[in-house]
């Protein structure tokens, strides 16, 4: 679901990446139903689940390896801190897990949506700066193949004048 926002006169569509969360005190109410099946829409790889009663978000990337997953949970929590909106965050070997969910709700706010597409972005973010990195290697690995010999550095015995045996 996006919403619009006028700039220089040109209506522009918002995406909830784009949104920035609201403080949510003791008059915030949770999504209702229909709300949330609507901001599903935009967040699908995100699955709802229900815990002791509570409704949350929940998603785990894969990364290929363990630093990798170490990065995007700082990322991610870059990103909650800067919204003052904090997930629960599970790192295991090449595996992140975010959990988002109001906690003065006890469920689903539309922050929570919010975040969930935040952090799908700077996953992808994430993505394209190891596929950058992965391009460079590729191009030095086709420059200087590692099967190759690194060659002589100089002159050859019988370049230099030195008797052949």
């Amino acid at each position: 679901m996006t919403i619009s926002s006028e700039i220089n006169g040109v209506t522009m569509p918002t995406t909830l990446a784009q949104e920035t969360c609201v403080r949510c005190g003791k008059d915030c109410l949770p999504a209702t139903e229909d709300e949330i099946k609507t901001l599903m829409l935009d967040v699908p790889m995100w699955q709802p689940e229900t815990r002791d009663g509570v409704a949350m978000l929940r998603r785990t990337y894969e990364f290929e390896t363990y630093l990798d997953a170490l990065g995007f949970v700082n990322a991610a929590a870059a990103l909650a801190d800067a919204e003052d909106h904090h997930p629960t965050i599970v790192l295991t070997y090449r595996k992140a897990t975010l959990e988002w969910w109001t906690h003065t709700v006890r469920g689903l706010h539309r922050n929570d949506f919010i975040m969930a597409a935040k952090t799908d972005q700077a996953y992808l973010d994430f993505l394209d700066e190891s596929r950058k990195k992965s391009v460079v290697q590729e191009a030095s690995e086709e420059s200087f193949p590692a099967s190759d010999s690194p060659g002589w550095i100089g002159k050859t015995a019988e370049e230099e004048g030195a008797p052949s045996t």
